[in-house]
């Protein structure tokens, strides 16, 4: 699937995505009747070690697959993960900051530099997608140091985390606790310590914009953006309808 999208938008395709979460490849079998995904467990499919391991299905930036979802969609999960769940940015806005207000995808939604699209629907979570960034004078720009590309643009971003805030409540009981954030520990520098963990607590969530080939990529990379629709949210339907216009046009 990912191979088609890629021709598609190479050869001149436009490709919108509002969702977020793009960690794990997954396998269709019994011709599309089993869907195969190990995630955590990777190592245990049957396909590790063999000649087909670049199928196994585990995260996309990591070994064996280590094809970055920042190549076809231009921000990867594993720069992401969770906010406005659990205590995992649990009194973040619940939008995303806007950086380059006058981009096309903004047009007419009365957004500025600095202010919050989504907010009120709280469309930033609970899951989102990212990039590593560096910011230059007040606008964040990729680092390539991921998979993406050095011509992405990122409209808008907000803050992640795969670890959840411990404010020590008794009673209380984390939803995600630091398992996530484990997980990319052991699987990026081969080891749990209080350095790997701190490493990988920080993540991002991002609307980027991207001319790749010929095409085009929109992502809007949170898995509540249906939210801003279902709620009726102006901004978040106006910029859904300037994407949907512009990537619809023939």
């Amino acid at each position: 699937m990912r191979d088609a999208v890629d021709t598609f938008v190479v050869a001149g395709g436009k490709v919108a995505r509002f969702a977020g979460n793009f960690l794990w490849q997954t396998r269709l079998e019994d011709e599309g009747r089993r869907q195969i995904c190990y995630k955590y467990q990777a190592k245990d499919d049957p396909l590790s070690g063999t000649g087909k391991a670049h199928l196994v299905t585990g995260a996309w930036e990591l070994g064996p697959v280590n094809r970055p979802g920042a190549l076809t969609f231009g921000v990867n999960a594993m720069r992401g993960v969770y906010a406005g769940v659990g205590r995992c940015v649990g009194g973040g806005s619940g939008g995303f900051t806007v950086y380059r207000s006058g981009h096309w995808a903004f047009a007419g939604a009365g957004l500025g530099y600095g202010d919050q699209l989504g907010a009120a629907s709280r469309v930033f979570g609970y899951e989102v997608d990212g990039l590593d960034y560096r910011m230059d004078d007040g606008l964040p720009f990729p680092m390539g140091t991921d998979g993406g590309s050095l011509d992405i643009t990122i409209l808008a971003m907000g803050l992640a985390t795969n670890i959840e805030a411990d404010n020590r409540i008794w009673g209380e009981t984390q939803y995600i606790g630091v398992s996530d954030a484990a997980f990319k520990a052991r699987s990026l520098y081969g080891a749990v310590t209080s350095e790997t963990l701190d490493a990988c607590e920080r993540g991002n969530g991002m609307i980027v914009h991207w001319s790749k080939g010929n095409g085009e990529i929109f992502t809007a990379a949170t898995c509540e953006w249906v939210a801003g629709l279902a709620r009726g949210d102006i901004q978040v339907q106006t910029v859904t309808r300037n994407v949907l216009d512009r990537f619809g046009a023939r």
